[in-house]
């Protein structure tokens, strides 16, 4: 019988990025198959904001201002990212709110599409971590720890 895998902690950064109409930018994820705002693990030696300008430029091509801080999730109900390979990462993530400073969006490898949202009109295969990031997004701003 094969061993389970080894469940990893790192942290991670995501970017609920707004563009000028209010929309938010998402992707369809190759890992989940679902939409999510652009996020990733914190290197070594990096700090989070660093981390998070580097994700977003990989991610997108954009460059960002971040507004606000919107929470930090580590519920492992969603927050444990299973890959192909057979890798399982509980992630600590660091979500901020952002809007675009500059640049045209070109969207990485990391996902199969890219699009621009109404709050309104979101896809309906959203993956789990991503509601519950958007929704605390677009709540009153107070810092969220879940």
């Amino acid at each position: 019988m094969a061993q389970p895998a080894a469940l990893s902690i790192r942290p991670g950064v995501a970017a609920v990025i707004r563009d000028a109409l209010g929309r938010i930018l998402l992707h369809r994820r190759r890992v989940g198959g679902g939409w999510a705002p652009p996020s990733g693990a914190v290197e070594p030696g990096e700090d989070l904001v660093a981390s998070l300008h580097r994700e977003v430029r990989e991610e997108t091509g954009l460059t960002v201002t971040i507004e606000r801080l919107v929470g930090i999730y580590s519920d492992p109900t969603y927050q444990i990212v299973h890959y192909p390979d057979g890798r399982a990462v509980h992630f600590v993530t660091c979500v901020f709110c952002c809007r675009v400073e500059a640049g045209t969006l070109q969207g990485s490898a990391e996902g199969l599409e890219w699009g621009w949202f109404s709050p309104e009109f979101l896809p309906d295969d959203l993956l789990s971590y991503t509601r519950v990031w958007i929704q605390d997004a677009l709540a009153e701003p107070q810092v969220v720890v879940r």
